[in-house]
């Protein structure tokens, strides 16, 4: 899983299932909530695996395997992961749907990384005056995908956060003429809008100030942004990790801001020195953002900056895995139902004094595989599902959801057939879970699919355990939701010791070498989670109607999503 802006715990709590549904020939397991006390179920979650079980342990093993190097994106790890789960496919009896009949589909990739030397953040004065500024305290400058090496001088204004939302008063660019110039911009997004519309907004700012023909960006650090990340952590991300990029058709990194050319980030220091002489101080700004709801004036800054940035690129290639399971409708096997979880993970720790540095991602997102290829194994050995059913093992989720959008913008099924889209990403598997969470869920008629399908396992659909963070917008099922498709995230719930598991592992676990097949996961549950997940995918693909966004729903106006008529 890709955290992104996620903090602590963020990423939050999912999906669950409660018993085990056994393929015939299989000896049918009694429902862990059944048991007499929570102790007979962890030793019936302990002890004997279920076929199931083995099968999933058997998959996480591999895929969490050292000699895998933790499957990053374009690596040799990731090639012998991909190899595997075609291998699985095969077994299954899933069709190939990838690119030339095969099982895969090729994601061009741009590696982009930061040089030590030749990145740089100057300002003068309107006058011609430097500005003295301190590198890793006032600011970092990014690597660009734009370029290798560039260097950009111009004017320089303030938009606020940068964020377009007339229906919530935000217009920065009104009066405000940015072409050919720097934007500084606040990190982040204002208040007073519902969080995963305002991620919506937040995604949206760089294409919108790139429209208005803005070359640059210097983002603020804010109280609240420094209280997320310390600026000292923002300068080691910077410097040290490795970004990516996928490559269009006309040979360019794909993007929606193609006109910002280079970019910094400024810490609260620095900032002091950005508005000195502006029409409003920088510490007059941040007391008015301290109120989060309160609107800010976008001006001209009496500044020129200049911003040099020098990186290296290279062009790699990774995969993403589809397979299919066709429908048996003569008219409803035409939509199709997507499946689809990450196979990366993000590599080899650097630079690190620690014996063990390969993160191996059991839970994040060998899971999600493990489960995506159990619930296959399930729909395949049963009657054929009424609508076609496609699994999607993606690449490079941890580079920004890259493997999930090429897929959705190079689709090897006519896109207008996917009419739903199921994510696996990072179940915490290390407790009895008795719920489930579905992000996205309440936006959707898949809300009540989903429902329709767990009473039988004797969980309850949770709640979001994160309202605040936004967690619909954060994963691959993202990318699909901006095609206009209704999806859900699904992971184990908050319930029964979820909220101790999830908090343990992203303290302790969460993209860590400790991250381990080992480190307390419970098989028999992923058993009862793969079950859930194979349920629900049936239920999608058997209803008669197909799944549709609410009336109205926020989502589905962005992207041109078909709704319900009431």
């Amino acid at each position: 899983m890709k955290l992104k802006s996620i903090i602590a715990l963020s990423a939050a709590a999912l999906l669950s299932a409660c018993a085990s549904v056994v393929n015939e020939g299989e000896q049918k397991t009694t429902s862990v909530t059944d048991a007499s006390s929570t102790e007979t179920a962890e030793v019936a979650l302990q002890e004997v695996l279920t076929p199931r079980a083995a099968r999933i342990k058997a998959d996480i093993a591999y895929l969490a395997d050292d000699k895998l190097e933790g499957r990053e994106a374009g690596s040799a790890g990731h090639a012998l992961a991909v190899e595997y789960v075609i291998d699985q496919f095969k077994q299954i009896g899933v069709a190939p749907k990838g690119e030339n009949g095969g099982y895969t589909q090729s994601v061009p990739l741009m590696s982009i990384v930061r040089d030590e030397d030749g990145n740089h953040l100057s300002i003068n004065t309107i006058d011609g005056e430097p500005v003295d500024l301190i590198e890793g305290e006032d600011f970092v400058v990014y690597a660009s995908s734009h370029s290798a090496q560039n260097s950009i001088t111009a004017p320089v204004v303030f938009a606020g956060y940068g964020v377009v939302a007339p229906e919530h008063g935000l217009t920065p660019y009104d009066d405000l003429d940015v072409k050919g110039k720097i934007v500084a911009i606040l990190s982040g997004t204002p208040g007073g809008i519902q969080t995963e519309e305002r991620a919506y907004y937040g995604a949206q700012i760089s294409r919108e100030m790139s429209e208005r023909g803005a070359i640059g960006v210097i983002s603020i650090e804010t109280p609240k942004s420094a209280k997320r990340r310390p600026f000292a952590q923002s300068v080691k991300n910077a410097t040290s990790s490795k970004s990516m990029k996928w490559i269009d058709k006309d040979g360019a990194p794909f993007t929606t801001s193609p006109n910002i050319q280079a970019s910094a980030y400024v810490s609260d220091a620095g900032a002091v020195k950005l508005f000195a002489g502006s029409q409003q101080s920088w510490d007059e700004i941040r007391a008015i953002i301290e109120d989060e709801e309160a609107k800010v004036d976008s001006f001209e800054l009496p500044i020129t900056a200049t911003i040099t940035q020098k990186s290296t690129h290279a062009e790699i290639s990774s995969d993403n895995v589809i397979g299919i399971i066709e429908g048996s409708d003569p008219d409803l096997k035409n939509e199709v139902i997507v499946l689809s979880a990450h196979v990366d993970h993000i590599g080899i720790t650097q630079k690190s004094m620690k014996k063990d540095v390969i993160n191996n991602g059991a839970l994040d997102n060998a899971a999600g595989v493990a489960t995506l290829l159990e619930a296959a194994r399930i729909i395949k050995a049963g009657d054929a599902p009424r609508r076609t059913i496609l699994f999607t093992v993606v690449t490079a989720e941890e580079k920004g959801l890259l493997g999930a959008q090429y897929f959705v913008q190079n689709p090897t099924i006519d896109r207008e057939r996917i009419v739903a889209n199921v994510n696996l990403d990072m179940p915490v598997l290390t407790y009895d879970f008795t719920d489930v969470v579905a992000f996205g869920g309440e936006r959707s008629t898949m809300k009540s699919a989903i429902e329709d399908a767990i009473t039988e396992f004797g969980v309850t659909l949770g709640e979001d355990p994160f309202p605040s963070q936004g967690l619909f917008t954060r994963s691959d099922h993202y990318r699909f939701v901006e095609a206009g498709v209704p999806s859900v995230f699904l992971a184990t719930g908050f319930e029964n010791g979820g909220k101790e598991a999830w908090s343990n592992h992203f303290a302790n676990n969460y993209h860590k070498p400790s991250d381990e097949l080992d480190n307390g996961l419970l098989f028999n549950a992923a058993d009862k989670f793969a079950s859930i997940n194979a349920k629900i995918a049936l239920t999608l693909a058997n209803q008669d109607v197909r799944p549709m966004w609410m009336k109205g729903d926020f989502f589905a106006l962005k992207f041109n999503g078909v709704m319900q008529s009431e």
